[in-house]
């Protein structure tokens, strides 16, 4: 691609190394796509994140070229002996376990949070007789995504949830609490799915085109850089009847299956680790 950003980048290497792990690469393909790789890695790797098992046997690679290949690594690679590449891909699919509890981590770190999620709205649920939940999805527009790396977005989430924090717009002012997860979509790259919840009848809650209003805030803090996907039906919001049982397995099985889509290949590839990425949260009245 001509233009690429961090997030395809270190999806492409994870499915470079997954075709090696499942034997489909030669040597010869090795040689020549491996160096585009690191080409573009190198602009986005950082030290001191957390990265999947697949970029972190990939960098141990890059290594292993510049030890094999000190001087001129970009033209000689491809003049390597195919018997030097063999033993890079042995080594790869020798890893192949490593990927693997890496996959399982994630989905029971996934599980875990399903399970946090359902027992906080029914805790929130328990204290309140209606609620109104609008969910939505913040990522970054594709025009600009090539200049904004996991910091960045990290940084217009950051902005949103200090907004609602806040209360101080009218959009959040009535807020009862967030539900919010950083994930990461292989082809678009990371996006915010995030859950406005708010307590009480929706008259005395929200505002007239509520998710709209929502939409403009959120895309708003992120200086134009940002986008903000709420589906049309949801647009009216879901509205739970709290002493309805009816409603509430409804709306706990809409959220659980809504928070859930695409768990398992949306999974964060690269996170800091001094940083959050999932959480509920009751946004507190504030005293004055």
């Amino acid at each position: 691609m001509t233009t690429y950003n961090e997030a395809q980048t270190f999806c492409e290497i994870e499915k470079f190394i997954k075709a090696v792990v499942d034997d489909q690469i030669s040597c010869e393909q090795f040689k020549q796509q491996i160096v585009p790789l690191i080409i573009k890695s190198r602009r986005f790797f950082i030290a001191g994140y957390d990265y999947v098992d697949s970029i972190i046997i990939f960098k141990l690679i890059e290594r292993a070229l510049f030890q094999a290949n000190k001087y001129r690594l970009y033209e000689n690679i491809y003049d390597l002996p195919d018997h030097v590449i063999e033993l890079m891909i042995a080594d790869i699919q020798s890893q192949f376990e490593r990927i693997q509890d890496g996959h399982q981590y994630d989905q029971k770190q996934n599980k875990a949070e399903t399970k946090k999620v359902e027992r906080f709205l029914l805790d929130i649920i328990q204290n309140t007789d209606c609620l109104m939940i609008f969910p939505m999805r913040f990522s970054i527009r594709e025009s600009v995504s090539s200049l904004v790396g996991f910091n960045g977005f990290e940084c217009y989430v950051n902005a949103i949830l200090r907004e609602v924090r806040a209360r101080e717009t009218n959009v959040f002012r009535c807020i009862h609490s967030v539900i919010w997860k950083i994930k990461h979509h292989p082809e678009q790259g990371y996006y915010l799915q995030i859950y406005f919840i708010y307590a009480g009848q929706a008259q005395d809650t929200t505002l007239s085109d509520h998710a709209n209003k929502l939409i403009a805030k959120c895309e708003e803090l992120s200086n134009g850089f940002g986008e903000v996907y709420i589906e049309e039906q949801a647009k009216k919001g879901w509205s739970v009847n709290c002493q309805d049982d009816r409603q509430i397995q409804r709306i706990l099985q809409l959220l659980k299956s809504d928070f859930n889509a695409n768990s398992k290949n949306h999974y964060l590839r690269v996170m800091l680790t001094r940083g959050k990425t999932f959480n509920c949260e009751r946004i507190p009245l504030k005293l004055n």
